[in-house]
């Protein structure tokens, strides 16, 4: 009888263990175009940092960090645009500028 008791427990333990493992995960939501433009201005914003570490590193000239600065800001400038757009044309608020853009390009 202990024994049919013990099976008993450690099969209710197992169970207990690896129910977690057999659920499946909860479908996440579709990507918005916010979403994507979010995401690009965040990786604007990165590139741009370390472009800058970059230059400060003394890994690219001057000359080099102008032109690509350049580039990397006009990019950012137009998925500002296409945000405000976006938000403008569904009547929603603009995502307020919080701590992520506060350390963006100055």
């Amino acid at each position: 009888m202990i024994p049919a008791v013990l099976v008993a427990l450690a099969l209710a333990t197992a169970a207990f263990v690896l129910a977690p493992l057999m659920r499946p995960e909860p479908a996440s939501a579709p990507e918005t175009d916010a979403d994507r433009l979010v995401r690009s201005r965040e990786a604007a914003y990165r590139a741009l940092r370390e472009l800058e570490m970059d230059r400060e590193a003394g890994k690219i000239g001057e000359s080099d960090y102008a032109v690509l600065r350049g580039r990397v800001e006009a990019e950012a400038v137009a998925v500002l645009h296409r945000l405000d757009a976006l938000a403008a044309g569904t009547g929603a608020r603009a995502e307020p500028r919080t701590e992520t853009n506060r350390d963006g390009p100055s």
